[in-house]
């Protein structure tokens, strides 16, 4: 097993697990979660055809289009992984990365990201097979951001998976 299926399928599983799950973005709307693989979106250059002049960029009066504002977000980033042995199971370790936006002055936007935790760890702790093929591994890590950011909220999981290991097939080993 490749670890960029595990991503592929756990990206599809959290897509399961928050439907229906929403919260606010920046645009003042009511969203589902995005979900990224690796990494947030780039920024999409202005479109040709409506090319700003650079003056009224750079005196503030008009701003370059961009990608889609990406929160509220969980991007599924591959970390690292090992295998220990010819014998053993490979070890794929994945960090979910979490951004929210609250907008409310009673700055409780932690409560989100604990509660994308929470519904995570639920899911894996009742049913801790993915597909038939990545089982989960103890501990589960999981933070929330340092510093201040409001409007904005973050935090993050560490989550293990043993993927199922490759045989020798070589008969004369």
């Amino acid at each position: 097993m490749v670890a960029t299926f595990l991503q592929q399928e756990l990206s599809d599983e959290l897509k399961k697990i928050f439907k229906g799950f929403r919260l606010k973005n920046p645009q003042g709307e009511e969203s589902e979660l995005n979900i990224f693989e690796q990494l947030l979106p780039m920024p999409e250059p202005a479109a040709e055809q409506e090319e700003i002049p650079s003056e009224l960029l750079e005196n503030g009066l008009a701003e370059e289009q961009t990608a889609p504002d990406p929160y509220p977000y969980i991007v599924v980033r591959i970390a690292d992984g090992e295998i220990k042995d010819e014998n053993s199971a490979q070890e794929a370790n994945i960090t979910l990365l979490f951004g929210t936006y609250e907008p409310d002055y009673d700055k409780q936007g932690h409560k989100d990201i604990l509660n994308i935790i929470a519904k995570i760890y639920e899911r894996f702790a009742k049913f801790p097979v993915l597909n038939g093929k990545y089982t989960i591994q103890y501990p589960i890590l999981w933070t929330l951001q340092d510093e201040e950011s409001y409007p904005f909220y973050f935090g993050g999981m560490n989550l293990t998976f043993e993927i199922a290991a490759v045989r020798r097939e070589d008969p004369y080993a």
